[in-house]
């Protein structure tokens, strides 16, 4: 641009320069061009002098006139410079046309003098031809000078031409350069700032250019980018405010449905009233109770419709409430034309408009009838209740809340030890009695009743009497309410209920202690120890163990000497336990001889150690009863909770696990719980769950050992032995599984199939082999099998089998009778009863009592293997074996020896006068097939077979 304008300045001044030659020439043209017309005016007045006058003057006229133009016209280009001669000569041309045209007047003027004439045309045509030689010589000149600077011109407006080429050639080069500069700068951003346009014209408000930099582009890329924001802003306000717009319309529209549908179905009588006293809605109860219509109220003024008045009531409430602006209640009785009286609660509350005046009212209508009705019911139900109250002996209270007054019956104040006047009508004298730990749960039950949180006041509480004590006392009450549901009054009674607190205090004393030792059961002992748990799970770190006790062979000791020796026994225990003890210590008597101790606050494992040791000392020591000196011990199963126990059952179990390790082991011993004895009673769990199986898939079988008569040496009969034929470990005694069934109560079924097979089997093989007598078959009962329904089955498997009930022989433990003979006794004669044969299996390792065995209905007595299996081996074991065969037949009983195994048993046996035996020294337990076999080949004679195959 500015290169263009130096160009464009230097062609302006040779243009300039050559617009003052062109006027110069345009004026000598001018100047020539009035000359000719002078020339031919001078030529024509030259020719004419010697015409008529009016054609001279006339032309005499134009050359003046011409003379005049000419210098007019010379000297109006003030930008012209003539040449010198050319002004000189104009000048003369003037001076000579003066000359010329006095001349030429003089000519005229004396036109009568013929003589005079003639000089002065001469003279006037000389000066005339001075003229037109004068104009000629200036034409020469003007062409001349025309000449010069026309060429003069063409030569400037060439170099303005050539100034103006290269300037524009120049200016159009870097036009270019610029342009294309220019559409690198301006058209990114131009199109970006068009698509950033048609994004948002296609609604995706937001869209941004990212074009920065410091010219004008960049500031309005940056003021676009903002705009952009603004108008998503916006659009997403309008969004926004569209929708809530949307949402306000809709909720109206519900909430006008829903108001309607609230009005209609408010059950209560209810209309709204304008302030001109006219009723624009009801309600159809509204219409019900002012026995009209809908239609026959809406529009008509409320005195009107309502009253039949023509004004409205200086005392109506629609009005007071207009005239306040504050809601308004009152309670009217109302007579209908039939007589019927109503009771009425009628409520008006206002409606404010924009400029909180009232706009309308509410009118809002309750039937109180029933609530008047039940005041005066209340009112004579408390005059009866005061009544009786006396009678009961119970203190009366009524508390006014609104001047917070309280009345207190004299008997109120008598249960306090207080007279009349030394208690004060205030609610302190009752608050300020109440027991530092019941006073907040009083005014909390207060408070809620107050609230309306509950139907009544019921409180117990210990309140301070006169003496110094606290009573325990039930207070009851009942708050009256105002029509807005505030209390304003409450009234009740109190009662002393302080022998009935101490029962109850005893009553849950004694439902969580042992009522012979004193002790927490098992149900305190099982809180206290989730508790232990608990905080041991907020404090890893804290120690603490349970320790299990059961006490050995207290059977056996609680059946000899009787059950309050027992007793008193236990009682000794629990007292040398809490002695033993360290304060916060729990011990709890679980059960039976079961103890549980809990200690706490263990410093380490040795510290539970010791004192399950000092357990073990203190109970070897003797216990003196009635003057009977006891020795006594136990078994201690201990846990600790670095086990990391979730809950007190699973504590109480491993201890328990471990107390009966600790048995196994052989009593007056503690074991400490591990992962192994847990182990052995899953193993167990697992017995169980095949054990269930099993009896599902019959997996048992029965194996038949016999039984020899000493007299005949024939078998007499035989005992079934169970055994479980497992799928995986092959044959499993009864020792490994019996047990468990017992724990289980599974020895029920099993039991009952025992006998069922063995009678069944019994009644094949007495009429396969016919002996006289008929073989027997003994069967070994569990303890949990002494139930009356054995007795059924018993009776059903005799009717089935058809044997003879003789040959069926119950094996009972001597250990089994001896825990619970009075139950065993009854069941036991009712079996005998059936004609069955009852023998006492394990004679000799129950201690049994004498008063006990002669009460039993039992036919033979069982010596135990373990006195045969050693009756060689020392005087002692014989001679228990010769007492218990002298005991037998004392009783007129037969005796059975058990596990005979050589012939010195049986000499010894025979000289004891041992009536049958049986054991591995005639035949171990056979299966079916191999006892068939067996009796076939001996014929029933044993013993000669015996001696013949040896």
């Amino acid at each position: 641009f500015l290169f263009f304008t130096t160009g464009a300045v230097i062609a302006s001044f040779y243009i300039k320069d050559n617009n003052a030659d062109l006027e110069r020439i345009i004026n000598l043209h001018e100047v020539e061009q009035l000359r000719r017309t002078l020339l031919i005016n001078l030529q024509t007045v030259q020719s004419d002098l010697y015409t008529v006058k009016t054609p001279f003057e006339t032309n005499l006229n134009a050359i003046v006139k011409n003379a005049a133009n000419l210098q007019e016209v010379a000297s109006k280009c003030s930008s012209c410079h003539h040449p010198p001669n050319l002004d000189k000569k104009i000048l003369n041309v003037q001076s000579l046309i003066k000359d010329y045209e006095n001349a030429l007047s003089y000519y005229i003027t004396v036109s009568a003098n013929p003589a005079r004439m003639a000089d002065l045309k001469s003279n006037a045509s000389k000066i005339g031809a001075k003229l037109l030689i004068l104009t000629e010589n200036m034409s020469h000149d003007a062409s001349k000078n025309i000449a010069e600077l026309t060429n003069s011109t063409s030569m400037k407006i060439n170099h303005a031409k050539t100034v103006l080429l290269i300037t524009i050639i120049v200016t159009l080069v870097l036009g270019i350069i610029v342009a294309i500069s220019l559409t690198k700068s301006v058209t990114k951003p131009v199109k970006e700032l068009v698509n950033a346009t048609r994004m948002i014209s296609s609604g995706k408000f937001g869209t941004t250019i990212s074009f920065k930099d410091k010219t004008e582009f960049g500031e309005l890329a940056s003021h676009f980018n903002k705009m952009s924001c603004a108008i998503k802003e916006g659009y997403e306000k309008i969004q926004q405010e569209t929708k809530e717009r949307w949402q306000a319309e809709e909720a109206v529209i519900k909430s006008g449905k829903f108001l309607h549908t609230i009005f209609d179905s408010i059950r209560d009588p209810f209309c709204i009233i304008d302030n001109n006293y006219k009723i624009i809605r009801v309600n159809l109860a509204y219409a019900q109770l002012k026995k009209k219509e809908v239609n026959e109220l809406i529009g008509k003024k409320c005195y009107e419709a309502t009253h039949s008045k023509s004004r409205i009531c200086d005392e109506c409430i629609v009005k007071e409430t207009f005239l306040t602006a504050d809601p308004v209640a009152r309670e009217n009785l109302i007579t209908f034309d039939d007589g019927t009286r109503v009771w009425l609660e009628v409520h008006t509350y206002p409606i404010f408009d924009e400029e909180g005046n009232v706009s309308h009212v509410i009118e809002y209508i309750r039937d109180i009838t029933d609530r008047k009705l039940a005041d005066e019911a209340l009112r004579e139900s408390e005059e009866r209740y005061m009544l009786a109250a006396r009678a009961a002996n119970d203190g009366l209270w009524d508390w006014n809340m609104k001047s917070n007054d309280i009345y207190y019956s004299p008997r109120w104040k008598s249960m306090l030890g207080c007279k009349e006047d030394e208690i004060k009508n205030n609610p302190a004298e009752w608050l300020d009695r109440v027991h530092p730990e019941d006073r907040m749960h009083v005014e909390t039950e207060i408070t809620a009743h107050i609230n309306g949180h509950t139907p009544s006041l019921k409180s117990e509480h210990r309140i301070l009497h006169k003496d110094g004590t606290y009573r325990w006392v039930l207070v009851r009450g009942l708050a009256v309410r105002d029509t807005m549901v505030n209390a304003y009054r409450m009234a009740g009674s109190i009662t002393d209920i302080t022998e009935r607190k101490t029962t109850e205090e005893q009553l849950i004393f004694d439902a969580l202690h042992d009522a012979l030792t004193g002790l927490p059961n098992r149900v305190l002992f099982m809180d206290r120890l989730t508790h232990a748990v608990a905080r041991e799970k907020r404090k890893s770190k804290e120690l603490f163990a349970v320790i299990f006790i059961d006490m050995d062979r207290f059977k056996v000791l609680n059946d000899s000497l009787g059950h309050t020796a027992g007793d008193k026994l236990l009682v000794a225990v629990s007292q040398r336990l809490e002695d033993i003890l360290r304060p916060g210590d729990t011990v709890a008597r679980l059960g039976g001889d079961e103890f549980g101790i809990l200690l706490e606050d263990l410093k380490d494992k040795d510290e539970a150690l010791q004192i399950s040791g000092r357990i073990l000392e203190k109970l070897r020591l003797t216990f003196d009863l009635d003057g009977h000196e006891i020795f006594a011990s136990a078994s201690l199963g201990i846990t600790f909770s670095e086990m990391g126990y979730d809950n007190p059952e699973n504590f109480l179990r491993d201890a328990d696990i471990a107390m009966y390790q600790a048995k196994t082991n052989g009593g007056d011993r503690y074991e400490v719980f591990d992962k192994g004895m847990y182990t052995n009673a899953v193993a167990r769990l697992q017995i169980e769950t095949d054990l269930r199986q099993a009896l599902k898939q019959e997996d048992f079988m029965l194996h038949y050992q016999p039984i020899i008569s000493m007299k005949t040496g024939k078998i007499t009969g035989v005992e079934a032995l169970i055994r479980w034929q497992h799928s995986e470990r092959g044959i499993i005694p009864p020792l490994e599984f019996i047990p468990t069934a017992e724990e289980t109560g599974l020895i029920l079924p099993m039991g009952e199939w025992v006998v069922s097979e063995a009678a069944h089997q019994l009644s094949r093989w007495q009429k396969t082999f016919p002996f006289d007598p008929p073989l027997n078959v003994s069967v070994n009962i569990s303890s949990k099998q002494l139930l009356p329904d054995l007795v059924k089955h018993i009776k059903n498997v005799l009717r089935e089998t058809s044997i003879k009930p003789s040959t069926l022989i119950l094996e009972i433990t001597e250990s089994i009778l001896m825990e619970s003979a009075e139950i065993m006794a009854p069941i036991l004669i009712q079996l005998k009863g059936l004609g069955v044969q009852l023998h006492i299996d394990d004679f000799g390792t129950g201690y049994s009592s004498l008063s006990y065995l002669h009460r039993f209905p039992v036919d033979v007595l069982k010596i135990d293997r373990s006195f045969v299996s050693r009756i060689g081996l020392n005087g002692d074991n014989l001679e228990i074996v010769k007492a218990i065969t002298t005991l037998a037949h004392s009783l007129e009983m037969e005796v059975v020896a058990e596990g005979v195994e050589t012939e010195d048993q049986i000499e010894k046996l025979k000289e004891l006068k041992c009536e049958f035996m049986q054991g591995y020294f005639y035949s171990k337990p056979l299966e079916v097939k191999a006892f068939e076999d067996l009796l076939k080949q001996c014929g029933g004679d044993l013993v000669d077979y015996l001696k013949n195959k040896s």
